[in-house]
């Protein structure tokens, strides 16, 4: 059976728009970060401040609005995206109302999100992105399912675009990754293997 419990050692705090923009380091610029932006896959086993995870999900799905709105893009309002967190010590679905994780099953599961990948181990954080067709339920127009996957698709374009943005002003590696054991991730998760989208690694490299 599922556990779904906020995680005591790194449940995230609610974090207002405010408060993030004064962690920000104030030294890069986005172009910067634009310009410096790739793929890492050199990974060390190093675990994130929960400031620079807060940031890395935040960047991902958070709310920057005061009516709940997010810093990506969505469809007629729509939130289809979920992100997952994956770390050494457990699977966690972040929830932007909170701005918090709850651990869905404890362990070292990070190779769940890869088909082999020996690097995506050693990353930090791997986020998994899933969508969510039952978002569509309370929406005042449902598109055909197909609009619905693509609406879902460029949704976590911007998502882990994001993201690395984000790593770089922390000096972080990002890789985004398609190649995913879907499978064992949606047993370990509890989610459909059809849903799962793509997948981001996020760490300390070399």
């Amino acid at each position: 059976m599922k556990k779904f419990f906020a995680a005591t050692l790194v449940t995230l705090l609610l974090l207002t728009t405010t408060t993030f923009a004064a962690q920000m380091p104030d030294n890069i610029t986005v172009m910067q970060a634009l310009s410096s932006r790739h793929s890492s896959r050199n990974f060390v086993e190093r675990d994130l401040t929960e400031s620079q995870l807060t940031k890395i999900l935040w960047a991902a799905n958070g709310i920057n609005r005061h009516d709940g709105k997010r810093v990506v893009p969505v469809a007629n309002g729509v939130f289809s995206v979920d992100v997952y967190a994956v770390t050494r010590e457990g699977v966690y679905r972040y929830d932007p109302m909170s701005n918090g994780l709850m651990l869905i099953v404890a362990g070292d599961y990070r190779m769940t999100t890869t088909t082999g990948q020996s690097f995506v181990g050693k990353a930090a954080v791997n986020l998994v992105f899933v969508e969510t067709p039952d978002a569509w339920l309370s929406a005042k127009r449902q598109p055909p399912r197909e609009a619905q996957i693509a609406c879902a698709n460029i949704t976590v374009g911007a998502m882990v675009q994001s993201v690395a943005l984000a790593a770089q002003t922390e000096g972080l590696g990002n890789c985004v990754r398609g190649s995913i054991n879907r499978e064992e991730f949606a047993k370990v998760a509890g989610v459909r293997a059809e849903n799962i989208l793509l997948a981001q690694s996020v760490g300390f490299t070399k």
